[in-house]
């Protein structure tokens, strides 16, 4: 949570949200849905639960807001939306604006975007994260509460086959590019590559970034053993020339043979 305004105005700022939150109405769950696979041990499940959309909960913030007003009649609170898209992921947050300028500025909703490519999977998710940002904002109840619920599946990305890693394809800056490449670029140090790599990713991605990580460390074998063998040859080196500076002649080049650059960040 962020906050933003005069330390003095904080007050004005609760008291105002107290009065808008007080006088919301639970919105009706006029949605209906049908959840239906299977849980993790392979057995099927199926469940329908109600749900009210994001224009329900907007109508029902809006009469509250509409409601909370000064002696002149004028709305002293609102909101709206901060939305970030990048590649592989929707964030959203709400901020809490008061007539005086205070605001606070809700955590993140951030949902993965396995779509990024198509324009209207990626509104519908920017929607739904709207909903539950702004229902957490003011403690709307905008689904049924059924422990159902908690029988949903546990999703289990695929294991890749070589050909698949070879060929799998991923978006970056904008365009589709091939993984096993784009890591290559990461461990050569190409920054904007390694950036990717420490953003969000699908599971799909994160399960093919792995594979494709384990491919690399059996290419470049190493151990810390390697390394402690290497330094004691070196100290018995020193121990024979005596007369010369002990100075280990790898200290400007030395690299920790066991760890990834690049996923080092991620797993």
């Amino acid at each position: 949570m962020e906050i933003y305004g005069k330390e003095e105005d904080r007050a004005k700022w609760a008291m105002h949200y107290a009065q808008v939150k007080a006088n919301i109405s639970q919105p009706k769950r006029t949605h209906n849905v049908t959840v239906s696979g299977k849980n993790k041990q392979g057995k099927p499940y199926s469940y329908d639960y109600k749900y009210a959309d994001l224009a329900d909960i907007d109508k029902a913030v809006m009469d509250g807001i509409k409601k909370a007003t000064d002696k002149e009649g004028n709305v002293t609170f609102s909101y709206f939306f901060d939305i970030q898209t990048t590649n592989t992921a929707v964030t959203v947050q709400t901020l809490l604006v008061d007539a005086s300028g205070f605001t606070v500025k809700t955590n993140k909703i951030v949902f993965q975007n396995g779509k990024a490519y198509d324009a209207q999977a990626t509104a519908s998710l920017i929607s739904y994260a709207k909903r539950y940002s702004l229902s957490g904002a003011f403690g709307i109840a905008a689904d049924d509460d059924n422990d159902a619920k908690d029988q949903k599946i546990i999703y289990e990305p695929k294991i890749l086959t070589k050909q698949e890693l070879e060929n799998y394809q991923v978006y970056y800056n904008g365009v589709q590019a091939n993984l096993y490449d784009l890591y290559q670029e990461a461990r050569d140090g190409i920054k904007d590559a390694q950036d990717w790599f420490k953003e969000s990713h699908t599971p799909e991605d994160a399960q093919a970034i792995h594979q494709i990580a384990q491919i690399f460390k059996k290419k470049h074998p190493g151990t810390k053993e390697s390394d402690k063998a290497k330094k004691a040859a070196l100290d018995k080196i020193q121990q024979s020339r005596p007369e010369e500076v002990k100075k280990d002649p790898f200290d400007e080049k030395k690299v920790e043979v066991d760890s990834d650059p690049v996923t080092d960040s991620l797993f």
